[in-house]
């Protein structure tokens, strides 16, 4: 009888492995995590928006994965093991989804690094790539940690279309802070985001305006949401290079891009003209 173990470990190591579940992804944030640590053969389809470089930072990269329209009829036609949505998608699109016996995946699109983080980490687990999802939590933690806040602590202000800022718990909250700035929008709004007027805006005379865009496209108004940041009070009192900037896409969600996010503001705070 002894000859009978090493044969079972034999056989068993002939056996083949459990084919992985091939995912779907309905939801922008969970693309980003799909194409850094799921096996690129169980990906069936990421959303288009996937595709789109003002909405992903990994436009390019997707190109070479395929996208669904996410219709319940391609859906059906794809037949994948698990589908993965957001916490506002279709609930009658999902009811259909759980109706072909597809399971649902709901993830939401996080404000902060750390719900990011355990949504990674949960995502790895649904579809059979925990440790290569761990892998990554660390390679980002790492980045971030990599990542210097400026110690003069300058006052920020972020502004958007429509007299908006954000205050405590929006994804550029986090974003200043981890860079080492202090957020102005916290002391005008109590809410995630809230309205500001230009008066209020420059009585808190922040030492910095934050936007989503770059200081060069904003010459002039591309609509009337627009005129609140192009207000001459205000090109007057913050120049180009009192004005830091984050694309869109890096503010979509947190997790795959916030090292990113802090290193771009990061790098405009240090430079010698914005000091």
């Amino acid at each position: 009888m002894n000859w009978l173990l090493p044969a079972l470990i034999f056989y068993a190591t002939l056996a083949p492995a459990q084919a992985l579940p091939r995912v779907m992804s309905l939801n922008l944030c969970a693309d980003a995590y799909l194409m850094h640590f799921a096996a690129k053969t169980q990906v069936v389809a990421l959303t288009p928006q996937s595709r789109d470089a003002s909405l992903s930072a990994m436009a390019e990269t997707a190109q070479s994965y395929p996208i669904s329209d996410g219709q319940i009829e391609s859906i059906a036609a794809l037949a994948p093991d698990l589908v993965i949505v957001s916490s506002y998608s279709d609930p009658l699109r999902n009811r259909l989804i759980e109706k072909l016996g597809i399971p649902l995946l709901v993830q939401n699109a996080a404000n902060g690094f750390g719900a990011a983080r355990a949504e990674m980490l949960s995502l790895g687990d649904a579809i059979g790539r925990p440790r290569q999802a761990a892998a990554y939590v660390k390679q980002l933690e790492a980045q971030l940690a990599a990542l210097k806040p400026v110690p003069h602590r300058p006052r920020i202000l972020p502004l958007q279309r429509r007299n908006l800022t954000v205050g405590r718990g929006h994804i550029l909250d986090e974003i200043i802070a981890l860079a080492g700035g202090l957020n102005v929008g916290r002391q005008i709004s109590a809410q995630t985001m809230g309205r500001v007027s230009l008066e209020t805006a420059l009585a808190h005379s922040p030492d910095y305006i934050l936007v989503n865009a770059r200081a060069d496209g904003f010459r002039g108004p591309d609509s009337r949401g627009m005129e609140f940041l192009t207000h001459p009070a205000l090109a007057r009192r913050y120049n180009a290079e009192q004005r830091l900037w984050i694309d869109n896409n890096l503010l979509v969600c947190a997790g795959a891009t916030t090292p990113l996010a802090v290193e771009t503001l990061l790098s405009q705070i240090r430079r010698p003209s914005f000091k």
